[in-house]
């Protein structure tokens, strides 16, 4: 009898609780539901957005190689309107800019090379690119300017000489014995890296004798 009450009293505890909190409770699941659906959903939705993309970069790559680069530049539109800041938007990119530059149309390989330094996935690679076209095209002011002042750590050695024969291009000896050597100091910390210190240490040494020229008149 007395395990009956007790039973009785736990459904009419339950059914009081669910009265005062049955509709908190099932707004409370519906939204967690609500929430994992989106989640679910979304990463479905990017799965099948980065399966698209990936399929018109496989497109992209064979055009390139068979030489259609028209085909290819309508697909790179396509795939940098459709897919924006993408790894596959900007690997379609690089390659691109790479058979133009073989073209010898590096104007418009640089348009695009600036396209993709605003793409976080491949932003850096697309900045060091670009500062070689603009060397080529006698443009090194344009150099200076497309690089921010905060670099990240592995991309300082590369970014910091490409600036470097900016300033030098620009007659700025200083600025670029300054970048050189920061370039040379992280190339140095790398044993690796023999070949590229070697030609640095000659371009150094290039533009202290430029700065030596510049100031024998002074002392005279």
């Amino acid at each position: 009898m007395r395990e009956d009450l007790e039973q009785q009293e736990q459904m009419q505890n339950l059914k009081a609780f669910w009265k005062a909190n049955g509709k908190w409770i099932t707004s409370s699941l519906f939204l967690l539901f609500l929430i994992v659906g989106s989640i679910n959903g979304w990463k479905l939705w990017n799965n099948y957005n980065k399966e698209k993309a990936s399929k018109i970069l496989t497109n992209l790559e064979k055009n390139i190689e068979a030489q259609n680069t028209d085909i290819a530049l309508r697909l790179y539109q396509e795939i940098s309107q459709g897919y924006p800041n993408t790894l596959q938007a900007g690997l379609a990119g690089l390659l691109i800019a790479k058979a133009l530059i073989s073209d010898d149309q590096r104007d418009k390989a640089a348009s695009i090379l600036d396209e993709l330094t605003k793409n976080s996935q491949v932003k850096w690679l697309a900045i060091v690119r670009l500062s070689n076209v603009l060397l080529d095209l006698n443009r090194p002011g344009e150099v200076i300017e497309i690089i921010p002042e905060i670099i990240p750590d592995h991309w300082v050695g590369i970014v910091v000489d490409r600036r470097g024969d900016a300033f030098a291009t620009l007659g700025d000896f200083e600025s670029a014995k300054k970048d050189w050597l920061r370039a040379l100091s992280f190339y140095n910390a790398n044993p690796s890296n023999q070949d590229v210190t070697r030609f640095i240490s000659r371009k150094l040494a290039t533009i202290d004798a430029s700065i030596r020229e510049l100031k024998k008149p002074n002392e005279e």
